[in-house]
């Protein structure tokens, strides 16, 4: 949390204590002193994860967010489906509702298996990391800005891209992954500011105190004056203004899965040189 946080946390406290009832004094317990608590020495356990699949395009990476959000709704589900099992009275409803747990249990277990042999061993089962390498920005146009776009002589049909009923035409191309992962932080600052600085005009007209309004005026001129450098620092980099319908979408990625130290050490055995297997 920023100073700012603190800054709109503290004043929304001050603003529910102004408006509290006082309450009823009562004699604070006495101090009780905490035991102490000693924790035992644990080795740190490493984590490995494995490359099992690279997308290559922005369909394919959506495909893949796709399918894994069809496979979380099914885990979410079944946990929702346990909860009724577990809140049940009858005989009857407990052998429906264990009916419908393992029939859609068993079509979780198919649709992961598919997604195993797609995406070549993985599973719902196992942490895994959605790692993207190339990034693209793109803004919605409307039919009227594609007619116009697409009259062009140097129009370029793959710069237009659709994403539900929507159009968006692709402004910029950010490629490997420190690069997408800096320009992701640069963009949630911007948003972040942006958020601020709205929950900032709407305390405004709340305050009553000189104290915490001039507070206020000083937060909000510092997070214009970010703003607009963030904002100016956008346009140079990318080539337009920044715009809050925007989109980034992933065009090329890598999946990775967690894997023991077993599985690790077979791999590299595997994929040891001929000359050090002998």
């Amino acid at each position: 949390m920023n100073k700012l946080s603190f800054l709109l946390a503290a004043l929304c406290v001050s603003l529910n204590a102004q408006d509290a009832k006082p309450a009823e004094a009562k004699a604070a317990p006495a101090a009780v002193a905490a035991p102490e608590v000693k924790l035992a020495d644990k080795a740190e356990q490493k984590t490995y994860f494995a490359e099992v699949w690279v997308g290559k395009t922005i369909a394919d990476c959506l495909n893949f967010q796709k399918n894994i959000q069809v496979l979380s709704q099914q885990v979410e589900e079944l946990k929702r489906l346990q909860v009724f099992l577990d809140n049940a009275l009858t005989t009857p409803e407990k052998e429906a509702r264990g009916h419908e747990i393992a029939a859609k249990g068993a079509k979780l277990k198919g649709d992961n298996e598919s997604m195993g042999k797609l995406y070549n061993g993985f599973s719902i089962d196992r942490p895994y990391q959605f790692i993207a390498t190339k990034a693209i920005i793109a803004t919605p146009i409307s039919n009227e800005e594609f007619t116009k776009l697409s009259a062009a002589k140097d129009f370029k049909a793959d710069t237009i891209i659709a994403v539900g009923e929507k159009k968006y035409h692709i402004r910029d191309t950010i490629s490997g992954q420190g690069d997408v992962e800096t320009f992701g932080v640069s963009l949630k600052r911007i948003t972040d500011a942006k958020a601020q600085l709205q929950q900032l005009i709407d305390l405004q007209p709340k305050l009553t105190k000189e104290d915490d309004k001039k507070k206020v005026e000083k937060a909000i001129k510092e997070i214009q004056d970010d703003l607009t450098k963030s904002l100016g620092e956008f346009k140079q980099a990318r080539g337009f203004d920044f715009n809050a319908d925007a989109i980034t979408l992933p065009a090329e990625a890598k999946l990775s899965v967690q894997i023991t130290e077993d599985e690790k050490k077979a791999i590299e055995a595997k994929n040891a040189p001929a000359s050090d297997k002998k």
